[in-house]
């Protein structure tokens, strides 16, 4: 004991050095599998003993679950990201891009991890990771200047589909139409399918991006359709609509290795239609259809009411249109897009033999900035979350608090 007291209060000022000292072994792993993984990140910094034994943790604990990330922008930019293995919220600040106005910041899909861009005419910069901590990357502005376009990465090629300025098209040009990023140029291909073309815009469009193909879902009618950047074509365009009471539809990407999508539908039932229903239902990616044998999963009653709350002036059409989807192929997040204060629910896959079904549904409480600047607009992401990202937040959070304690004093 005499032993201890003295070497801690010759290392007091060095907590990591304390924490060394003491933690080490099959104990220091079973510490580290229980903490959250924003503090992970300062936990390799430690030792080269915690870095393995980071590693090792996060080898042994299958953190499979995206995070769920949420840009805040208004008078300044804010990263908000969840993490679901720990149930905790980490704050980042982060260098805008160039062009990174509130108005033009959009979202990129992805199978590796959405990211957020800015988007001007005077060019594209896409964040390095999800985080948007690291450099980002610079392309062309699409040839045809778009204003609410859906952007998404399939492979090494990016893709801008509809949301064309109708006052800046030239000769010949649509508000529909799609380009596809490669070699250093954009390149026009047959614009979207005749059926989304009143509402080709990400604003009524979801879309889900998986290793091969862009997926988009008219959210109000169901119409969906594929686009594949590589052959340069669109697939079939088929009406998805297994339950007609829904008024608004999302999509997001299904199983692993296989072209299959979650579509998630909500609705309001009862006698004044005081309650909310969201459904989910697996469909085969390659004929947009359900899957033989597909049954919906429904979202517990306590979680959709919270997530959509009845407003006695407000249309109930209306605001069910605001349904938000993003994920990956092991599960994401349900969101209200119109009311991000609201919370999310994150819902997790599991394989069965009937299909992919949803194994469970969790509430995600809404993180205290956003309730807080609930005037900002919000964008919201889905993506892993590793440890080098985790590290340069950590980073950039310190030199943030750094720069805020000089322009105090």
């Amino acid at each position: 004991i005499g032993f201890c007291k003295m070497e801690l209060g010759k290392h007091h000022t060095d907590p990591p050095a304390v924490a060394a000292l003491y933690l080490h072994g099959d104990v220091l792993e079973l510490v580290l599998e229980r903490l959250p993984a924003s503090d992970l990140s300062a936990a390799v910094a430690v030792s080269r003993e915690w870095l393995r034994a980071v590693r090792s943790a996060l080898r042994r604990l299958r953190r499979r679950l995206p995070w769920l990330v949420v840009h805040l922008h208004g008078c300044r930019r804010r990263t908000l990201a969840y993490d679901p293995h720990s149930g905790v919220w980490l704050t980042v600040h982060v260098q805008a891009p160039r062009h990174a106005l509130p108005l033009n910041l959009r979202l990129v899909r992805s199978a590796r991890g959405d990211r957020v861009c800015a988007l001007s005419s005077s060019g594209l910069d896409v964040a390095g990771d999800p985080l948007g901590t690291s450099a980002c990357v610079s392309l062309k502005s699409p040839s045809v200047w778009r204003v609410d376009p859906v952007l998404a990465v399939v492979g090494d090629r990016m893709v801008a589909l509809g949301g064309a300025c109708q006052l800046a098209l030239a000769a010949g040009q649509v508000a529909a139409a799609a380009e596809v990023h490669e070699s250093g140029n954009w390149i026009t291909c047959d614009p979207l399918p005749s059926k989304l073309r009143e509402s080709a815009a990400a604003t009524w469009l979801s879309a889900a991006a998986t290793d091969q193909r862009v997926y988009l879902t008219d959210r109000t009618t169901g119409w969906t359709s594929w686009f594949d950047p590589l052959k340069r074509r669109w697939g079939p365009t088929r009406c998805l609509r297994p339950d007609a009471s829904v008024y608004t539809w999302g999509v997001a990407p299904g199983r692993a290795g296989a072209e299959r999508l979650m579509l998630f539908g909500a609705k309001r039932e009862g006698e004044e239609a005081n309650r909310v229903v969201v459904q989910a239902w697996e469909v085969d990616g390659d004929a947009l259809d359900l899957s033989p044998g597909a049954a919906y999963d429904a979202m517990p009653s306590d979680m959709s009411e919270r997530l959509f709350p009845r407003d006695e002036d407000e249309d109930g059409e209306e605001m069910m249109r605001s349904i938000g989807v993003c994920g990956n192929a092991t599960g994401g997040y349900v969101y209200n897009a119109a009311e991000p204060a609201s919370g999310a629910v994150l819902y997790e896959l599991t394989e069965r033999q009937a299909g992919t079904v949803v194994k469970r549904w969790e509430w995600v409480p809404c993180a205290l900035s956003v309730q807080a600047e609930s005037l900002h607009r919000a964008v919201h992401a889905c993506s892993m979350v590793g440890l080098d990202e985790l590290q340069r937040g950590r980073a950039s959070a310190g030199q943030a608090a750094s720069k805020a304690s000089t322009d105090a004093h």
